[in-house]
């Protein structure tokens, strides 16, 4: 694989790390607690959506692991094994999902991940 075409993937992937948080961001700017995803049809829609897109993060997370010379390495605050870790609950134990574990995600740990992805990016612009 060129180097070129490699630097496409990583970027491709880091972008679409950075777009599913901006989504889920957006769509839980008006949850609160983790039990207003329980309150309404359309909330519940809104964490599944929600989870799959912290599924979707998750895949990409595990292909820059796969990487030589992942990227990821030069930010070892972030807990990238544990994403990916996530990506596997929600993808063979989805009917047990906690709410309380995603809302948290969203709430504290989303925020953090953005503004390192977006770093991650900058090269890349």
């Amino acid at each position: 694989m060129s180097k070129s075409y490699r630097n496409y993937c990583i970027q491709d992937r880091l972008q679409q790390i950075y777009e599913a948080i901006g989504l889920i961001m957006k769509r839980c700017e008006h949850i609160n607690c983790p039990d207003d995803f329980l309150l309404s049809p359309d909330n519940m829609m809104i964490f599944d959506s929600c989870v799959m897109r912290l599924q979707t993060i998750g895949e990409q997370v595990g292909k820059l692991l796969k990487e030589p010379n992942t990227p990821l390495a030069r930010y070892p605050e972030i807990p990238w094994k544990a994403i990916y870790d996530m990506r596997n609950i929600i993808s063979h134990e989805y009917a047990n999902i906690d709410e309380i574990l995603i809302f948290n995600t969203i709430k504290e740990d989303l925020p953090i991940l953005e503004s390192v992805v977006k770093k991650m990016l900058e090269p890349y612009s």
